[in-house]
């Protein structure tokens, strides 16, 4: 089900579960290294991705012994930079990677210019779209200009897509998918001569639940073509009332990207006057879920169907806080926006610690 919504003509189309989209994209990594490895003798593969790629690809990249090349955004579209990519390809390069839409300001990359690039130099091309896999693919039903992502460019070889996200199935599936199967085979694991037989596994778990795997088939079953339609509607007329809303009616602050999917994102035009991280942490106070950015600074709400319904009600806590630290000054920042703000000025170094020391902390509890 989910492959037929990648594609309009592909015959070839095939993949596997996974238990997300880290998952996902971990084995589209590992499938392009095997296959270049194999086919091409490449064995010091490069990948190269934009700097607001997810950070499952250094993951991947990180486990796999991969190079990974990061590349810049184009300053005025926030995509990844074409020219920067062609700058980057070497013989070693087996994969581009590309977001559709990708996580900070919600922007889909050019990802047919990826595949033309992908087509030319006989390279891998994923699509993340573990984030747009069930909402693209209706908008584009609906009538909104979607540009192409998906199978039907000739270039893209792998895509991540998720069910649990907007395919509103539990946490612990998504779904990796190949444009062909002699590339999926590059997936498996084998092992012939473990003493205890023959060994062979598709993903990384030797074992897992078939149960996960049946209930999201019998939700997207339930929620059916209707139902997928009728959410994404609703969710990008969100998307669309606070994009609009926060141009006209609020003038301190400036939209970064197009909001051309589930998220609109952010930041104060004057940073000096009016921090963004304050505005995010006294919408947080608020109750309001938003998620913090860096590099550059800002801040993005990702519509769902809970946001459906609650738009004004938004953008007037938006309006009010900016108000009260306009009133107050630039007003003081807590919370996780307080460790953002930390994070921005230190080395990594130390912020990894913190990091680790977080993570330390949750096992304790």
């Amino acid at each position: 089900m989910t492959a037929n919504l990648m594609t309009t003509k592909l015959k070839t189309l095939c993949g596997s579960t996974s238990s997300g989209g880290t998952e996902s994209i971990l084995l589209a990594t590992k499938t392009h290294r095997e296959y270049f490895r194999t086919k091409y003798d490449i064995t010091e593969p490069e990948i190269i991705a934009c700097v607001s790629a997810h950070a499952a690809i250094d993951k991947a990249c990180g486990l796999l012994g991969i190079r990974l090349i990061k590349v810049p955004m184009d300053p005025k579209t926030w995509k990844i930079d074409l020219n920067a990519v062609r700058k980057a390809i070497s013989p070693n390069t087996i994969m581009l990677y590309g977001s559709a839409p990708q996580y900070p300001q919600g922007v889909i990359d050019d990802i047919a210019g990826l595949s033309d690039i992908a087509v030319q130099y006989n390279i891998g091309l994923h699509v993340d779209c573990c984030l747009g896999g069930f909402i693209l693919p209706f908008a584009r039903k609906l009538g909104y200009n979607i540009p192409a992502f998906d199978f039907d460019l000739p270039g893209v070889t792998s895509m991540s897509v998720d069910t649990h996200k907007f395919g509103y199935t539990l946490k612990g599936i998504s779904v990796v998918l190949y444009r062909t199967p002699e590339l999926r085979r590059a997936q498996y694991f084998c092992c012939p001569k473990f003493p205890g037989g023959l060994y062979s596994t598709p993903a990384i778990a030797g074992s897992r639940s078939s149960g996960i795997i049946v209930q999201c088939w019998a939700s997207m079953i339930k929620l059916g073509e209707a139902g997928y339609l009728k959410h994404t509607a609703d969710i990008l007329n969100a998307v669309s009332t606070i994009h609009n809303g926060i141009i006209k009616d609020i003038p301190e602050l400036e939209i970064m990207g197009q909001s051309e999917a589930m998220i609109v994102c952010f930041r104060s035009k004057n940073e000096d006057a009016l921090k963004t991280y304050g505005i995010g942490y006294k919408m947080i106070k608020k109750g309001w879920g938003l998620n913090l950015l860096q590099y550059p600074i800002g801040i993005h709400l990702c519509c769902t169907v809970q946001t459906v319904g609650h738009e004004q009600e938004f953008l007037k806590d938006l309006r009010d806080s900016i108000d009260e630290i306009i009133l107050n000054g630039t007003g003081h920042i807590g919370g996780t926006a307080a460790v953002y703000g930390s994070a921005a000025v230190f080395p990594s170094g130390p912020v990894e610690e913190v990091m680790k020391g977080y993570q330390d902390a949750i096992y304790r509890v």
